[in-house]
């Protein structure tokens, strides 16, 4: 049995089992312990609605992939399903047009910019919760954190080696260097534009003072050289503050700050699950319900008090009185979502070849760029 089958054919058993009459089904990428929180959440809505909701805890791969299957097979079992921000544009075809009208005042609650990095061709993805990253720095040795590229600068060159970036040829790597290109009045959509030319040369006057493992850095290992003291600032995700925490590093000697500016302002990277209703969803106006519950104050409130997660709402704060998390807090408005186009993964591909090129093979920026830029006109494999 091939893995699609496998995954529709589980998914369509855990409907019957619960009666596909009554009972919408939903597949979110949660941790074992998140799950309990969700479910008692989802309770809420069940004895408000009268309807039963069944819970498939899924990665964002595997619901990709039975998304993808329903999707081709014309119907399905899945009334709702989460999906990681990064695969939008990918899945798009696959879930239905929501009803702005059906989601009334909870649409309007949210962020601008959270709800513009869902609508692809019609308002088709809703944020469920949002992660973004800010700049983690050592307060005991720098004292504040640099608050512009030249203050960046500075730093580095005052603690050469201990400047981190996640350079290793994945998605991190993007997440780290589009920020420079948004801070720099780039589109991110556009290789060889003024902005991330400007970006990629900043990128080449810091290269010299990066820590030598920037080329293998990833999420995990950055904060465990943090953690080391082999590092005075980096940027990540807010999942590094808790684990500071745990080690009575933070918020005495490891802090969070809002990312430097550059010459056009701040910028962070959008990340999270957006939810969305597939469109041969067998419930499909009660899925809409579900859909704008889960994003409603109660439910967003709950998720940030409970589950730490970032909401979209305006009206949720972010992080609530968590010193922790100010850095994170102060960035909320500048999150941007990655370029919406269907071929993102080679895009994504070509700027950390850029990067890595000008970085750690000391290639010219402008040329490294405009050699990317003709290969992704060409539509050439990365």
């Amino acid at each position: 049995m091939c893995w699609r089958t496998f995954l529709v054919t589980a998914l369509s058993f855990l409907c019957a089992c619960s009666g596909r009459d009554s009972t919408l089904t939903i597949a979110v990428a949660l941790l074992p312990s998140e799950l309990p929180v969700y479910r008692s959440v989802l309770a809420d809505f069940e004895k408000q609605s009268g309807l039963r909701v069944s819970v498939v805890p899924q990665q964002y791969a595997d619901i990709r992939r039975a998304l993808s299957a329903e999707s081709f097979a014309g119907s399905g079992t899945l009334d709702l399903v989460e999906l990681d921000v990064y695969s939008l544009a990918m899945s798009a075809r696959d879930v239905a047009v929501l009803p702005a009208a059906d989601l009334g005042a909870e649409l309007t609650a949210l962020v601008p910019q959270a709800v513009d990095a869902g609508r692809l061709d019609g308002l088709r993805f809703l944020p469920h919760r949002l992660a973004w990253q800010a700049l983690i720095y050592n307060h005991e040795v720098l004292g504040k954190p640099p608050e512009t590229w030249g203050e960046l600068l500075a730093v580095a060159r005052a603690h050469p080696g201990q400047i981190g970036l996640k350079g290793a040829l994945y998605e991190g790597l993007t997440c780290d260097l589009l920020p420079f290109v948004w801070a720099a009045g780039g589109s991110g959509a556009q290789l060889d534009d003024a902005g991330a030319i400007t970006a990629f040369r900043f990128l080449a006057e810091l290269a010299p003072y990066l820590a030598p493992q920037s080329e293998t850095f990833k999420e995990s290992t950055i904060a465990e050289a943090m953690a080391r003291g082999e590092l005075v600032l980096h940027a990540n995700w807010p999942f590094v503050m808790s684990l500071y925490a745990s080690q009575g590093l933070a918020p005495g000697t490891i802090r969070s700050a809002p990312l430097p500016r550059g010459p056009a302002g701040r910028a962070t990277v959008l990340g999270g699950g957006y939810i969305a209703v597939p469109r041969g969803a067998p419930h499909f106006a009660q899925a809409v319900r579900l859909a704008r519950y889960l994003i409603g104050h109660h439910a967003q409130e709950r998720f940030e008090r409970e589950l730490g997660w970032f909401s979209a709402r305006t009206d949720v704060p972010v992080g609530g009185d968590n010193e922790l998390l100010a850095g994170f807090a102060g960035m909320r408005d500048d999150v941007h979502p990655r370029p919406e186009r269907a071929d993102y993964p080679r895009l994504s591909r070509l700027w950390q070849q850029a990067f890595r090129a000008v970085v750690f093979e000391h290639a010219d920026p402008e040329t490294a760029l405009h050699a990317a830029a003709r290969r992704l006109a060409r539509q050439e494999k990365p």
